[in-house]
This record gives C-alpha cells, structure tokens and sequence, in this order.
C-alpha cells in the first residue's frame, strides 16, 4: 500500500513576532512546526505585505500513482494590534491560486494555493516525494488594507498550519454491500432497495429514498438507533441537491482529528467571553487535559483528540481556522477512497480497508506524551475501541508512529492516508437525512471570526443540532460502530448541547 511511510502525529503549528521587529518565536507542535516569521516587504501604495515563514513537518509526501494525491500545510494567519487582545482573521491575496499571481512567493520545492477567499493557502509538494519535509522562505502577501489596519499600525501576527491531505475528484461507492451479518446493517447506504453499494459518480443533485433506478437508499433505517429522525426510507423520496457536498469534487481533509492543543490555541486566540462558551471545563477522567484560564489555556496532552465535545465547539473551530464541516458522503470516500466501477468495497470494512481489528488492549508507552505509542499487531488494523481501550483515545498518529514502515492495515490508514477516521473519537458530520442538513454548500467554508458568543454563523451550516450526527466510532464503542459504512447515529441530537467524552472531529475544505 503507498501509504506505509505513513508515521505521522499532530497538526497545528505557531508562531509570532511583532511588526517592525526582528524578533520571531517558534512554537513546535509534535510534527508539523512553523518558525522564522517576520512580516518583510511592505508596499504602502498598494497596502499589503508579506508574512514570511518556514514550514516543516514528517513523513511528508506526494505520488501521480494510485492515491495520486499529497498532503499539505493549510496556513492561516491571525494579527492583532497590542496591547488589545483581540484577534483578526488576515485577508492573503488571490489572483487564481497560484504563487505568481498571487505575488506569494513559493519555497524551493513547494506550491503555494491560495483559497479563493483569502482566508487561507495550501502548502505542499510541487513533486512526487516521501518523507521528512521543511520549506523555508515561503512569504504570503497579506492585503493589510482590506482587512482595515494603515501602514502605520504595529501588529503581531500569529502563524497557524494544519496538517491536511488532499481527496482527489473521482467517482466511489457508498455503502459496502453489507448483508447483516454478524452485527446487522446501520442505515447503510445503498443503490435503490437491492442491498449493492451505490456507485456516486458526479456531484449531480440525488433522489433519496423510494427505492427507484438511480435512487440512494439507506436499507429502511434497518439499525438506526433513531430511525424516525431520518426523513427518507424505502417508500419516501426527498432530494439532496446538487451544491451539497457528496465527496465526488475534491476537496482537503484533515489528516488528524482536532486535538486538544488546537483547541486550546483557538481558545487563546478568542475574546474572554467567546472563550467562556467555547471552553468545555478541565482535566476528567477521560482525559481531557484543557486548563488554565483565558488567554493563557493550556493543554497538559496537546496531542490527544479534543473530547468533552458539543457539534457548536467544533463547528465553532472550523468557522475561525476558515474551514467547514464534512458530510456524512465525504466521509466514505475519505475512508474507502475511488477506485473504479466494479472495485466494489469488502462488506462490513473498517477505515483501513479490511475486516480485521484487534480486540484486545494495547500496551501504551510514554502514555499522555508526544510520542505515545502503543504495541500495534501485524496485519490487523488498528484502533481505539471498547476492547483496545475504553478509558480514553489514543494521541492521534499512534498507530503510525508505533512501527517503522506500518501499512495502511497496520496504521488504520484510510485509503488516502488520513488517520483514525474508525476509532479514537466519534466525528461530527453533516447529515443527509434532514432538511436542516441538505442546504449545506460545498462553498460555506468557515470566515475566520465567531459571532459575539463565540459561536459559529455560517450560513448554510446547520443553526442547531438538527442536521448533525456522528460517524466513524469512537474508543467507548464496540468494534461494529467503526465500520466505514455504519450510519447508526448518523442523526446525532443533543438539543442542550450537552458534551461527550467520546465525540470530537475534524475539517474539510473544497479543493478549487
């Protein structure tokens, strides 16, 4: 499998200087760091400048063969102007995506994409490659006046990167054809009523439900554990339409769920009362390691998933980092990956492709640490479930990082090299299933700021919990809810917003 290189960890990175200084400080986080930023090249007439920087992070690549696809720095930056404490979303430039139109600068060896909406850049390969990687000198031009600061202003800028993976466009199957046994069909999905998996080959609006040629159907609701909530079965259609997100249109994944010192960065970075909603409580006995008090929150185990987590909390992330959540579709195919007609997924398959699983518990090394490890099996995938652990998830990229050379098996590795999506912690995605989540854009990426509360306001985006479910399992769940194909809660109501131990999540973007 291309992916065994595979052995990577964390994801977010930052660092900060002050304007009209030489000063900058690095803050590593795990595996992927930014360091050396300075704010070089003003252009007063034209009211920009540039953020200049390195990147580096391991286990890098990018190949034109199988997956074809590579992973990359999402890069976003954060300025404020001392001694206020709050934080702005910088505006790059974008031309059409490119560094030379963009007047972004690439680093040697590296492309640069801007998003079309200035929120963020894409960072990656610019050949086929694996491993360890550091780009140096890259510079983003950042349009200063439209984002209302003067040439005079003394700002301090805060560098964010996320580690993502890129889903190339391609046709692939939902559902696995699953027939039952051992554990029963989750709501999986299907072509029409005949039990085959659905073969999803464009982004063309889809008729759930009926059971007609051409129609996406979900068994009945068979096994869902709130059928009622699902609005569309054998006999009643609905139409999901053409701009939602169903997985065909590439787009960016992160490689990683959200970890606790993520979010406690995204905390930092808010205002005391955004920060106040936002913060979900101290250590617990599942682990969640987030203390400290506004701006200076800490995270004891900043490389264990964020838990203790309401969808507003994660959704909230998403909006201020400029991203969006995934759909339930995007999440299949991030799992099972596009391989052709006839190519048809093993039933009952986990994120890495197969059935097997390990059943019995791990030993940890260095537990709560960086470089946690845990005694992965040969041959058998891999992941925190009730039988492996059922007192907290592992740190992400463990399973990676425990072998040299793991496979995808052996990693839990979805078939694009994106990690723990069964297992570890369950994943808050858009539901098909509910008018509240069909209006979802493709488009409605997050704008980098929170409402006053600290709450997300992204139109399109469901308002409330309805709209919302979970996929993937989570460390407290038996091995059956891990299945790729598993829609068991893909209706996920907490109208209080209650907070789960076992629930976290990560982000997308639409590639252009």
């Amino acid at each position: 499998m291309k992916h065994s290189f595979l052995k990577n960890t964390k994801k977010v990175a930052v660092a900060a200087l002050i304007l009209a200084t030489s000063s900058a400080t690095t803050v590593t986080a795990n595996n992927i760091a930014v360091s050396n930023s300075s704010i070089v090249a003003q252009n007063t007439v034209g009211d920009f400048t540039h953020v200049k920087f390195n990147v580096s992070w391991e286990n890098s690549w990018r190949t034109s063969t199988l997956e074809s696809n590579w992973d990359a720095a999402y890069v976003f930056v954060k300025y404020r102007i001392p001694p206020m404490n709050t934080w702005y979303h910088a505006t790059l430039n974008y031309v059409d995506g490119t560094a030379a139109n963009d007047g972004n600068t690439n680093p040697t060896g590296g492309t640069i994409n801007t998003t079309s909406d200035g929120k963020g850049a894409f960072l990656y390969r610019s050949a086929n490659g694996i491993g360890n990687i550091s780009f140096t000198n890259a510079r983003l031009r950042w349009n200063y006046g439209v984002d209302g600061l003067s040439d005079q202003d003394s700002v301090e800028i805060c560098v964010f990167a996320i580690e993502m993976v890129y889903v190339p466009q391609g046709a692939f199957y939902l559902g696995d054809g699953c027939t039952g046994a051992p554990v029963g069909i989750q709501g999986n999905f299907e072509s029409g009523t005949s039990g085959n998996p659905f073969y999803l080959s464009s982004e063309a609006s889809l008729t759930l439900g009926g059971g007609g040629v051409g129609s996406l159907g979900n068994n009945n609701t068979a096994g869902m554990v709130t059928p009622s909530w699902e609005d569309f079965n054998d006999v009643l259609t609905k139409t999901l339409p053409a701009a939602f997100p169903k997985g065909y249109d590439a787009f960016y994944c992160m490689k990683y769920e959200v970890t606790q010192g993520m979010y406690a960065d995204f905390l930092n970075k808010l205002n005391l009362t955004q920060a106040t909603t936002r913060y979900m409580g101290g250590y617990s006995a599942n682990y969640q390691s987030i203390t400290g008090t506004h701006p200076n929150f800490n995270a004891t185990s900043p490389d264990r998933p964020l838990m203790n987590c309401n969808y507003a909390d994660l959704y909230s992330y998403l909006d201020w980092s400029g991203l969006r959540p995934m759909t339930e579709m995007e999440y299949e195919k991030a799992s099972r990956g596009s391989r052709g007609v006839g190519f048809l997924p093993t039933p009952d398959e986990y994120a890495w492709g197969d059935v097997s699983i390990r059943n019995t518990a791990y030993t940890v090394t260095n537990s709560g640490l960086p470089n946690e490890t845990v005694n992965v099996s040969n041959s058998i995938g891999n992941a925190a479930d009730i039988y492996t652990n059922n007192a907290r998830p592992y740190r992400v990229g463990a399973f990676a990082a425990s072998k040299v050379n793991p496979t995808r098996v052996e990693a839990g590795a979805s078939y694009y090299g994106i990690m723990e999506l069964s297992g570890n912690q369950y994943e808050y995605t858009i539901a098909v299933g509910r008018p509240e989540g069909r209006p979802f854009l493709r488009t409605a990426h997050g704008n980098g700021s929170l409402d006053g509360t600290g709450r997300y306001n992204v139109t399109s985006w469901p308002s409330g919990p309805y709209g919302t479910g979970v996929r993937g399992g989570s460390y407290a769940n038996y091995d059956y809810s891990l299945r790729t194909s598993s829609r068991e809660y893909a209706h996920y109501y907490n109208t209080d917003e209650t907070r789960y131990g076992y629930i976290g999540g990560r982000g997308v973007r639409t590639a252009q």
